[in-house]
């Protein structure tokens, strides 16, 4: 019989994966401050913990077969429920892998990423040693692993005004291997390429224009009936 996605997600050699990717950006994370980040999981039974950080609230959505994004909300992968430039921090731990329309996901990602903001992508290396092990259980799990490399996303993001500025490699280089320490040398060796995964480290671009204000629609005008359509509009 086959096993179930949920299985996949709750093997132990994936689950160390997921634990170790997520232990490796507490450095990067102590750096990021603001109000609101963002979490998007591969599965609601992968680990939901973020290493500590300064943000105010961290939203965490996993997605559901029906490939929607569920937690303390539900949406599509490529609707958002958030204002633009909202989110300081962004974290996607193998999202990409299931998703049909990655493409429309990389858009609102961007979208919703504050200038300045930080954008953490983890994915699976087609390039590791892992890649059999992992494709043979997908299979049996009947769970559709769209794996891409770091570059490939990192050319699909790229083009939404996200600059990737770092691309690393963690994991052991095989699944029932023990879990490494990182350091700075292992990580940036020529053998790092073989490890489970990639992180891409991304930064949103600050615009270098300053837009007009826009005139307030009619929801704001109704606030304050005594000011003229035209007082409304004003430079920024």
């Amino acid at each position: 019989m086959p096993v179930e996605t949920n299985d996949f997600y709750q093997n132990p050699a994936v689950c160390n994966l997921f634990r170790q990717e997520l232990v490796t950006l507490a450095p990067i994370l102590a750096g990021v401050y603001g109000t609101t980040g963002l979490f998007l999981r591969a599965h609601a039974t992968a680990p939901d913990s973020l290493p500590a950080n300064l943000l105010g609230n961290v939203v965490g959505l996993a997605l559901d077969a029906a490939q929607t994004l569920r937690g303390s909300l539900s949406c599509a992968p490529g609707e958002l429920p958030f204002a633009s430039e909202s989110c300081k921090l962004v974290v996607v731990q193998h999202l990409f892998e299931r998703l049909d329309d990655p493409r429309s996901c990389t858009s609102e990602i961007a979208r919703v990423l504050a200038p300045e903001g930080v954008l953490l992508v983890l994915g699976f290396n087609p390039l590791s040693l892992w890649w059999p092990w992992l494709a043979g259980t997908a299979r049996r799990a009947r769970l559709p692993l769209r794996v891409r490399s770091a570059q490939a996303l990192a050319t699909m993001i790229g083009g939404q005004g996200v600059d990737v500025l770092q691309t690393r490699y963690s994991g052991a280089f095989l699944p029932w291997s023990a879990p490494m320490v990182e350091t700075k040398g292992a990580v940036g060796s020529p053998f790092a390429r073989l490890r489970a995964g990639w992180l891409l480290l991304a930064r949103k671009r600050r615009s270098a224009l300053t837009p007009l204000r826009l005139r307030r629609d009619a929801r704001e005008l109704a606030r304050s009936p005594r000011l003229a359509p035209g007082a409304h509009r004003e430079c920024a």
